[in-house]
């Protein structure tokens, strides 16, 4: 490769890039490939074999990362020029990865299933711009990247990234308090499940009306529960319909201080928009969920030693509960010990008085004198002994009863930790799973981001109006796989294409065509790019 042409090194990246515009996922598919594209563009289509050993070099040099890297550079001046701090938006687009062999696997969201498969991380700017994509393995979790990836792409891009904006997946406490150790903004929002009544919050401030939303009002609030004002660092943003008391949706997060409450919800609905309609166009228009590089290492089997690592805890929680247990009973057996001891202490002086007692008593009898004082108090040690009985077999019985019940207890907690070591030494932990290389697919995933940017331009620059919001897959079919002629000329290259069927679609690629010859697009060469459409007959 280092020894190609640049030219020849364009071919083969036009080839690549234009893949999904042909109708093509994978270079295998230009085995069978008929076309006249590529053939326009190069004077010649190649094949498989050829582009296969291109993407390998292409993989062996790893140039997947850096390029993914270079090119967020690119798009952050691109569309959203000088150094002013930048908001983003990031979500995770998972793709299926169809093996049988032991492999990372997670929640498919597109199936409904767990299965192995590659995230790829997608970032979008303001307006739904794309910033770039980065592939991940497939166990890798949003809150473990967030904060670490904003520092890094504010060193790459030279500007500082102003807040994030993401979905429930980030939304729990370890990542809030992850941003609040790193002094950094972000937007998500809770679960749906987590629903909560308004009782739950302190309203802080006034209902607002909703930017853009007239029949909803959002606030800021906080918990209500001291411990959790205590341990969570999150400001939260209640919404719900306009007439109705509690809250239907809740913003969280540490949200930025210029935000009101009624901008929060809408800046989050920009999701959307903003990034999951741009992943979804993506899907249709860019082939992203085709994979490529099928090279693997294999490695412990992470998915394994989590599933390790929780069924550990449960052991651990059950030797806690049953440590309590013993605990309690050896704490029961004392107080029985100590409750004998003092009952035979108190038995033995109340025994000792008693004889003591009637010694007195017979004395008296024989010198003749009054005994009615004698006999009253030999009767109340008596009764004093019962009552002293009477309470030790109550005590007893009760201490006795406790121990019977945490005998039970600790006997169950005995089984249960036999059931969960068991389940947990099942687990296998020692046999290997192949990771994917990635760095095939991150060459490719570099290459459909590009393509779609391409496309983003294109509408954004040279489109007509009533064309400035096609997705992808619907431009390829209207415009960029458009039958026409090309004619190269010395100084200039003339593309002409055929009529289009109804008069809307003439017009506005007249309108396209009268643009972009505005423009004054050259071809890589310098030749100045003519475009034009054929009068309908």
């Amino acid at each position: 490769m280092i020894h190609s042409e640049a030219e020849t090194i364009w071919h083969k990246l036009d080839h690549l890039l234009y893949l999904p515009l042909l109708g093509l996922c994978r270079p295998r598919d230009l085995y069978y490939y008929q076309g006249q594209g590529l053939k326009v563009l190069h004077g010649f289509t190649y094949k498989y074999l050829t582009l296969e050993h291109f993407l390998g070099e292409l993989t062996q040099l790893q140039v997947g990362y850096p390029l993914a890297d270079a090119l967020a550079d690119r798009y952050s001046q691109a569309w959203y020029p000088g150094p002013s701090p930048l908001f983003i938006f990031t979500d995770w687009h998972t793709k299926p990865h169809w093996t049988k062999s032991p492999a990372h696997s997670g929640h498919i969201t597109m199936l409904e299933r767990v299965m192995p498969g590659t995230k790829q991380l997608i970032l979008n700017g303001p307006d739904g711009h794309l910033l770039g994509g980065w592939n991940d393995a497939m166990d890798t979790h949003l809150s473990q990247v967030l904060v670490d990836l904003e520092a890094d792409l504010a060193t790459k891009l030279k500007r500082p990234i102003a807040y994030n904006v993401f979905d429930s997946e980030g939304s729990g406490l370890p990542t809030a308090l992850r941003y609040e150790a790193a002094q950094r903004d972000y937007i998500s929002v809770l679960p749906r499940q987590d629903s909560h009544t308004l009782s739950a919050f302190a309203v802080v401030g006034e209902w607002e009306p909703v930017e853009n939303d007239a029949e909803h009002e959002a606030v800021f609030a906080r918990w209500t529960d001291p411990q959790k004002v205590r341990e969570d660092p999150r400001r939260l943003v209640l919404m719900r319909p306009l007439g109705e008391t509690d809250p239907t949706r809740i913003y969280t997060g540490r949200i930025p201080r210029h935000l009101s409450a009624s901008a929060v919800p809408a800046r989050f609905r920009q999701r959307w928009m903003g990034q999951e309609r741009v992943i979804r166009e993506l899907v249709n228009g860019a082939n992203l969920n085709a994979n490529f590089g099928y090279q693997y290492t294999e490695v412990s089997n992470r998915t394994q030693q989590r599933r390790w690592d929780e069924a550990q805890e449960k052991v651990q929680v059950t030797e806690r509960h049953l440590a309590e247990q013993q605990e309690a009973l050896h704490n029961l057996h004392a107080k029985l010990q100590t409750l004998r001891h003092t009952y035979r202490q108190e038995q033995q002086d109340l025994r000792r008085q008693t004889e003591a007692q009637i010694t007195a008593l017979v004395q008296r009898q024989a010198e003749g004198q009054t005994s009615r004082r004698c006999e009253q108090r030999l009767q109340h040690l008596y009764r004093q002994s019962d009552v002293l009985a009477t309470r030790f077999q109550r005590q007893r019985l009760r201490l006795l009863e406790a121990a019977q019940k945490h005998w039970l207890q600790r006997n169950a907690l005995q089984r249960e930790r036999a059931e969960r070591c068991a389940t947990r030494d099942a687990i296998d932990t020692e046999s290997l799973c192949r990771e994917r290389d990635l760095h095939k697919d991150q060459v490719m995933l570099d290459l459909q981001i590009l393509l779609a940017s391409l496309h983003d331009w294109a509408q954004q620059h040279y489109f007509a109006p009533d064309w400035q919001h096609l997705e992808l897959d619907t431009a390829t079919e209207l415009i960029y796989r458009k039958s026409g002629r090309v004619r190269w000329g010395r100084d200039d290259i003339e593309v002409t294409l055929d009529p289009y069927r109804y008069p809307q679609h003439q017009c506005a690629m007249q309108e396209t065509c009268r643009r972009l010859n505005a423009a004054q697009v050259r071809w890589r060469d310098g030749r100045l790019l003519r475009m034009r459409v054929a009068e309908g007959s």
